[in-house]
C-alpha cells in the first residue's frame, strides 16, 4: 500500500480546506456598518426616506398616526402610522436658513426667496402682473463708519492695494492709519480695525440693533418726501400712494449689516392699481436718497457711552429698475435670495446662540468679531439697552431683524409657498366612498439628525448627486451642455 506523502496529503479531498492568505478579503472595520446598512431589509424605504427631505443634514423625526374618520359613523375610514417605517418615525426638513447649517435647507429657502422677490416685481404667485409696469427701484443703504478697517480688493483692481485710510499716518494710539498690503480674497485681516483703541465697538453693535428700527423711521420719511413731491399733506399720503418693498440684510466683512431692498409703488387700495403719474421711478429713487439721509434714531443716554444718534452712511445706491426683457427682474430676485441663507458668515462669525461669555472665546474666529461680541454682553447690560437683545443677538453682532422683510402687499408669503409645494407632493387621500370625513393626527417629537452616523453619511451622498444633477441641468438650460 502506499503511502500519501505531506504534499499529497494536502490536496488531499478528505483533508480540511487551508484559506490562503494572499488571497483572504476581509471587510475593514470602517466598511462593515455600511455592509450593514446595504444588507437590511428596509434600506430600500430608509433611502426613500432620505429624498422625500432633500437629503436634509438635521432633520427633525415625528412619531405619531393619522386617522381619517366617516364623520356621520364614526367609522376608522383609513389610518397610518409610524410605526411601519424603518425607524418608526418619519423625517420632517429641519428648515435652517443658513447654509452652514444645512445646505439642502438653505438652497430651498433661497428658491422660496427668489420666488417672492420676483413675483413682487414682475407678477406671478397670486401677484397681477400689472406691478411690472408700476415705479420699481433697487437700493442699496450702508451702515456708516465706526473706525478705518482693512479694505477689501477691488476686483475690477485686482492689484490695487488696501489704501485703507489716507491723510493722518499714525492715530492718537501710535498706530498707523495706513495700509499698503495687498489683500486676497478670503484674507481675515479684510474687516479687521487698523486701531482696535479707536474702534468704536459699542457704536457698533448699537447700530446693528437698532438697524431695523432705523429703517422704520427711512421709510416714514419717505412717505414724507413724496407726499412733499406731490404737493399732498403728509397725513393724505397713504390714500394716494402706497411704497411696497422687500428688504434683505447683509453682513460686511467688518461685522455691520447694510440692507439691499426692491421699492414698489402701487395705488392705495390694492397692489392691481398704478399710483399716480406724477410718482415715476426717478422720483422713487431720488426720495430713497434723500429719506436715508435725513433718517435719524437717537437712543437713550448713559454715562458710559453718551446718546448715540443713529444714521445711515454715505455710500447709498437707489437706481430704477426696468423691466424691457424680464432679466433685471430675475437678476434683482437672485441677487436678494443669495443673502437670505448667510449669516455672520462674511463677518466670521457664529451661526449659532451664543448663552455665556465663556463660548464666545471658541466662536469668534477674528480678535474683531470676539471684541464685538463681548461688546453686545456688556453694552446688552445697560439697564438702557436691557430692551434690544443684545445678550440674545451676540453670535449676530447684535442684529436682531430678520434677514428678508417686506411689506405685506408686495407679494405672497413663505408660508403660502410651502403650503403649495407640500399640497403637490402630498399623496391622493384614500377613497371615502363619498363620505364626509374628519382627519384626526396625533404627533409627537421623537429625536433630530440622522439615527446613524452611517446614514448621515449616505444623506451626504445624495445630497452631493442632487447638487451635481442640478448643475448638469442648469448647465443643459444655459446651452452650455453637461460637463
Amino acid at each position: 500500500m502506499s503511502q500519501t506523502t505531506g504534499s499529497d496529503a494536502a490536496t488531499s479531498t478528505n483533508a480540511p480546506a487551508v484559506p490562503n492568505p494572499d488571497r483572504l478579503t476581509l471587510v475593514p472595520i470602517e466598511d462593515r456598518a455600511w455592509f450593514e446598512l446595504l444588507s437590511r431589509p428596509d434600506y430600500p424605504a430608509i433611502e426613500q426616506q432620505i429624498y422625500d427631505v432633500g437629503a436634509c443634514e438635521n432633520p427633525v423625526w415625528l412619531s405619531g398616526r393619522t386617522l381619517l374618520v366617516a364623520v356621520a359613523t364614526g367609522e376608522i375610514v383609513s389610518s397610518w402610522s409610524s410605526a411601519g417605517t424603518p425607524f418608526g418615525a418619519i423625517p420632517l426638513r429641519c428648515m435652517n436658513r443658513r447654509a452652514t447649517r444645512c445646505a439642502s435647507c438653505s438652497r430651498l429657502y433661497a428658491g422660496d426667496a427668489f420666488q417672492l422677490v420676483r413675483a413682487g416685481l414682475s407678477g406671478g404667485k397670486g401677484v397681477p402682473d400689472t406691478v411690472a409696469g408700476h415705479p420699481l427701484v433697487f437700493a442699496t443703504l450702508t451702515a456708516p463708519s465706526f473706525g478705518p478697517v482693512h479694505r477689501r480688493p477691488n476686483p475690477d483692481r485686482p492689484r490695487d492695494v488696501c489704501r485703507a485710510r489716507r491723510g493722518k499716518p499714525r492715530c492718537a494710539h501710535g498706530v498707523a492709519m495706513t495700509c499698503q498690503q495687498q489683500h486676497e480674497p478670503g484674507d481675515l485681516l479684510i474687516g479687521q480695525p487698523l486701531c482696535v483703541a479707536c474702534y468704536d465697538y459699542p457704536g457698533h453693535v448699537l447700530w446693528n440693533a437698532g438697524a431695523s428700527a432705523l429703517w422704520a423711521r427711512m421709510v416714514d420719511f419717505l412717505y414724507w418726501r413724496l407726499a412733499r413731491a406731490g404737493g399732498i399733506p403728509r397725513p393724505y399720503i397713504r390714500r394716494t400712494l402706497r411704497i411696497e418693498y422687500v428688504r434683505v440684510a447683509e453682513y460686511q466683512a467688518r461685522g455691520l449689516v447694510h440692507f439691499h431692498a426692491a421699492f414698489r409703488l402701487d395705488g392705495p387700495e390694492d397692489r392691481s392699481q398704478e399710483p399716480p403719474a406724477w410718482a415715476t421711478a426717478e422720483l422713487l429713487a431720488d426720495a430713497i436718497g434723500q429719506a436715508a439721509s435725513a433718517a435719524r434714531l437717537r437712543l437713550a443716554e448713559t454715562v458710559e457711552i453718551g446718546a448715540p444718534v443713529l444714521h445711515f452712511g454715505r455710500q447709498l445706491d437707489a437706481r430704477p429698475i426696468v423691466l424691457d426683457t424680464g432679466l433685471p427682474a430675475e437678476r434683482a430676485a437672485g441677487y436678494l435670495a443669495k443673502y437670505v441663507t448667510k449669516g455672520t458668515e462674511d463677518a466670521h462669525g457664529a451661526d449659532r446662540p451664543i448663552t455665556h461669555r465663556s463660548q464666545i472665546a471658541a466662536l469668534a474666529r477674528t480678535e474683531h468679531v470676539r471684541a464685538l461680541m463681548y461688546s453686545c454682553r456688556t453694552v446688552g447690560a445697560l439697564a438702557p439697552y436691557e430692551a434690544l437683545g443684545l445678550h440674545r443677538w451676540t453670535h449676530m453682532l447684535g442684529f436682531g431683524g430678520q434677514p428678508l422683510t417686506k411689506t405685506r402687499r408686495y407679494s405672497s408669503t413663505f408660508a403660502a409657498l410651502r403650503q403649495a409645494r407640500a399640497d403637490f407632493r402630498s399623496t391622493q387621500p384614500p377613497s371615502s366612498d363619498g363620505q364626509e370625513t374628519l382627519r384626526d393626527s396625533l404627533w409627537r417629537y421623537a429625536w433630530q439628525g440622522w439615527p446613524s452616523v452611517t446614514i448621515a453619511e449616505q444623506a451626504a451622498g445624495v445630497r452631493e448627486a442632487i447638487e451635481h444633477n442640478r448643475e448638469v441641468a442648469r448647465g443643459t438650460a444655459d446651452g452650455r451642455g453637461a460637463v
